[in-house]
């Protein structure tokens, strides 16, 4: 399902009273995934936009991966989730806590959150975000409503996932480039922005393929997709796409041969 249904489900249980206290959320955790968490929060906390969007709303409580190593440890899940959720909620109504890459968490810091999640004060929501629900602890999974997104797949993806896998291979960022002209050239109404989100998509689906495989270290597949998102945001953006993809490949990690 995408997010807006996902989303009229989750209010319906909202408004009846019967809200589960922790929604596992698998989909795209930069995309779909938390667009239903925004809509959520605007829901349960109307006038409060520019807070949500700034990361700073009294009653909502957000944790991601931090550190080289990209893992949720036991002392920020305890600082930014565990304790703030505890509190008596700021505007006397909901309080929710989001986990950014939940199978990020060690087992110190999910046992930690476990208990939370038990345990919960009444009018509290958690929503834990992941592309990787296999990673998440059992005990923690079956506590949660699970809650499937579909992940957008590139608009070309069969060839120009080829392309980018060969460019990648290659450690190529003119191949990579041209592969991004190539699209641009097949798309018939121009849409340039189209054509981007496409590519970017097919990209991010390359990357997660490493950390699927096994080909690098965690740590180093998970940088991957935080550096593809973060070229995705830099593109269109007065910076031409021959200098994002060629920043872009400087900084990627590559399994050795």
């Amino acid at each position: 399902m995408d997010a807006a249904e996902a989303f009229s489900l989750i209010s319906n249980a909202i408004d009846a009273g019967r809200a589960a206290h922790g929604y596992l959320v698998v989909g795209d955790v930069s995309g779909d995934a938390r667009n239903l968490v925004d809509l959520v929060l605007e829901k349960l906390f109307p006038g409060g936009r520019e807070q949500i969007l700034s990361n700073s709303h009294p009653d909502v409580a957000i944790l991601e991966p931090e550190g080289k190593k990209r893992i949720i440890t036991v002392a920020s899940m305890r600082s930014r989730i565990v304790e703030p959720m505890e509190k008596t909620s700021f505007s006397g109504g909901w309080k929710v806590g989001v986990v950014v890459g939940a199978d990020r968490m060690n087992d110190n810091s999910a046992n930690a959150f476990l208990k939370s999640l038990e345990e919960p004060t009444p009018k509290t929501i958690y929503f834990l975000l992941t592309d990787r629900p296999e990673a998440i602890l059992p005990t923690i999974a079956s506590r949660t409503q699970r809650v499937n997104l579909s992940i957008p797949s590139g608009m070309f993806e069969g060839e120009l996932y080829d392309a980018v896998a060969s460019a990648f291979a290659a450690k190529d960022s003119d191949a990579l480039l041209q592969a991004y002209n190539e699209a641009l050239e097949k798309e018939e109404d121009g849409d340039v922005a189209l054509v981007r989100r496409s590519f970017y998509l097919t990209l991010l689906s390359f990357v997660r393929s490493m950390l699927l495989s096994g080909r690098l270290p965690d740590y180093l597949a998970y940088r991957n997709v935080e550096l593809v998102e973060e070229a995705y945001r830099r593109s269109g953006k007065f910076i031409s796409d021959e200098a994002v993809l060629s920043c872009l490949m400087d900084r990627l990690a590559f399994p050795k041969t």
